[in-house]
C-alpha cells in the first residue's frame, strides 16, 4: 500500500497566493480542515486498535508448536 504524502505547509502557503481566486481559497481551506479531521481519527482508530489487539487472548507457545507441527 502507498503512503500518501501530504505537504500541509504547501498548501497553506497557497492561501496567501494572489493569484489564486476567493473560490480555489475556500476549496484549500476545506481540504485542509479535512485532511486535519482525517489524520486525528487515523490516530484515534490506531490508538484504539493497538489497545484492542494488546488485550486479546494470546495463545501458549506450547499450543502454537503443537499446531504447527
Amino acid at each position: 500500500m502507498d503512503k500518501i504524502s501530504f505537504d500541509e505547509a504547501k498548501y497553506k502557503t497557497l492561501l496567501h497566493d494572489t493569484s489564486i481566486s476567493e473560490q480555489h481559497r475556500v476549496l484549500i481551506e476545506e481540504l485542509l480542515e479535512a485532511a486535519g479531521q482525517l489524520s486525528a481519527e487515523n490516530m484515534r482508530l490506531r490508538r484504539t486498535l493497538l489497545r484492542v489487539s494488546s488485550n486479546g487472548p494470546r495463545m501458549s507457545t506450547k499450543l502454537k508448536d503443537a499446531l504447527y507441527e
